[in-house]
């Protein structure tokens, strides 16, 4: 009987103990609670309104910051400025394949000589390399057998032409028959047919020399020696530049390759190719106005206009390619520079504008913190719209005119909370 009365006994005790211990760190709790309360009303840091986290449950909070809060603050008055609708992405520079032009070889064989490099100004009808062509070799080839076919054909008129004056004159003198003179006839006709066939072969090859370029004092002298060059220049098409080269000296060029041995262009006019969205592919047509930078000159802004919207979406990078023909007379803009590239898709309209950094996102929800008279900054709601460099069109909530805080809201948005 002791022995039980001794456990209940000792059970109530261990209650009493507990309730005791919770006792005591409920007023810890409560004096910390007060005592944080008093020192942050001391300090000048208290909220006017009690803290409230809810976008709904926040309007008309106020925040009063300290002095040394406020000289970390910046403060913008809102103004009016102009925002159009525009689609912001990435682009580049590319050549104007109206004036430009890619060079191929006509001919097989190896590059023995580079005449221009990447980058120089050329004009039309200017070497450009030189290839010792398996054509212009069978060429001289074919011309020296046809050069010693014409001289055969012309020892055969010649001979021809003395055995037909014999036996003419045989049959005048009655020494010889009239078949054997008619037969000296027709071998002279024959002779002479065979002349004109030699003639007209031999300008048949002298022309593949020429299309080969081969000048007709080249010719001449091949015709009187039997040597000549055989390298065949290949010529610039138009003036321009060298905007590329993909061939160097000893490699061999076939005429069946898709890929140019020069390109030339002229980079007073060029493109810039932009990738749009597919998101916002309906809202971008020719005639729209683009304005665009480029890493090497950021300072400075281009303009144009988009002259051609792709057909088709890309199906690797689903966007939609655009391209405008941009003015480049100082030759600033060079193929493949990266581009970033603004397309005004609308008409413009004027509208408060709120510094980007004056703005506090909560989730689809926007708000700012507008500065009083007395230095008491209130939290207000707004609906944002477009943007334009570092400010964003208010839509609601804000007037031009008014105050807020464009640096530091992150910090008086979380000390308010």
């Amino acid at each position: 009987m002791e022995n039980e009365t001794g456990e209940d006994g000792s059970e109530a005790g261990q209650r009493a103990k507990r309730h005791r211990i919770l006792f005591a760190v409920a007023l810890a709790a409560v004096i910390g609670i007060a005592a944080l309360e008093i020192t942050f009303r001391h300090d000048g840091r208290n909220a006017i309104n009690p803290p409230a986290h809810s976008a709904e449950a926040r309007k008309g909070q106020s925040f009063k910051p300290t002095q040394a809060q406020w000289a970390g603050l910046d403060i913008e008055e809102i103004s009016t400025r102009t925002f159009r609708p525009e689609v912001v992405t990435d682009g580049r520079i590319a050549i104007d394949e109206d004036v430009a032009t890619p060079v191929f070889s006509p001919y097989a064989g190896q590059v023995r000589r580079l005449a221009v490099q990447p980058g120089e100004a050329v004009k039309a009808g200017q070497m450009l390399f030189t290839v010792e062509a398996t054509d212009a070799i069978q060429a001289q080839n074919d011309f020296v057998a046809a050069t010693s076919a014409l001289a055969t054909a012309q020892s055969q008129l010649k001979l021809a032409t003395i055995t037909e004056q014999r036996q003419k004159e045989l049959f005048k003198a009655m020494a010889g028959p009239l078949k054997d003179w008619q037969q000296a006839q027709a071998d002279l006709s024959s002779a002479k047919n065979g002349v004109r066939s030699a003639e007209i072969a031999l300008d048949a090859v002298r022309n593949r020399l020429r299309i080969l370029k081969k000048t007709d004092a080249e010719i001449e002298a091949f015709q009187k020696t039997g040597k000549i060059n055989p390298e065949t220049p290949i010529f610039a098409p138009i003036s321009g530049i060298v905007v590329q080269r993909k061939v160097g000296p000893g490699q061999y060029i076939s005429p069946t390759s898709s890929e140019p041995v020069f390109v030339i262009g002229d980079l007073s006019k060029v493109w810039l190719i932009a990738n749009v969205p597919e998101a916002v592919a309906l809202s971008v047509s020719a005639g729209q106005e683009i304005a665009f930078q480029v890493l090497a000159d950021t300072a400075r802004v281009f303009r144009g206009k988009i002259d051609f919207v792709s057909a088709a979406i890309d199906p690797g990078t689903r966007r939609l390619a655009v391209r405008g023909a941009i003015d480049n007379p100082e030759h600033i803009l060079k193929p493949e520079m990266f581009a970033r590239v603004t397309i005004l898709t609308g008409k413009a309209q004027s509208a408060p504008a709120v510094p980007a950094g004056a703005i506090v996102y909560d989730g689809d929800a926007a708000h700012v913190w507008v500065v009083g008279d007395d230095r008491t900054l209130s939290y207000r709601a707004i609906t944002t719209g477009l943007t334009s460099g570092n400010y964003v069109e208010a839509r609601k909530g804000i007037a031009a005119g008014e105050r807020v805080v464009a640096k530091g809201a992150l910090f008086i948005d979380r000390a308010s909370s």
